[in-house]
């Protein structure tokens, strides 16, 4: 699988930083409105390592819409591997990765996986830029 980028992976440490077993927090550093906070939370771990969902999130109808949420493994590497992207106004859920009956990865869909991290490290640029990182 591939990771995220230098630049990629350091916004990310800062992100997940002092985050233990199953807890989230919200980052808000830039106080103008149009700007989403960063919801980032550990939502798994499995043998591989930490699972992490990063997001934004906006509400519409009473419902609280993900823009996107991606989910990353943080891999005995430190390197940190895009699982998964959501975004649920355009009605787009895709996961790269194939699970074993025991919550395991099995296998994963190459390019599915390589297009996400692309997409990743251009956000986590826009993440570090917004938040002031």
């Amino acid at each position: 699988m591939k990771h995220l980028s230098i630049e990629g992976k350091k916004v990310m440490d800062i992100l997940t930083a002092g985050i233990n077993d199953f807890e989230a927090r919200k980052i808000q550093n830039n106080p103008s409105k149009s700007i989403m906070a960063v919801h980032v939370e550990m939502i798994n771990k499995i043998p591989q390592g930490p699972i992490y969902s990063v997001a934004h999130y906006y509400e519409q109808n009473g419902d609280l819409m993900k823009d996107p949420d991606m989910t990353f493994l943080r891999g005995v590497d430190g390197e940190y591997y895009p699982l998964s992207y959501q975004q649920d106004g355009l009605g787009i859920y895709q996961d790269a990765i194939d699970w074993d009956d025991s919550g395991n990865i099995k296998s994963f869909k190459v390019k599915m996986q390589a297009d996400m991290v692309s997409f990743a490290n251009e956000w986590m640029e826009n993440i570090k830029d917004q938040q002031k990182l």
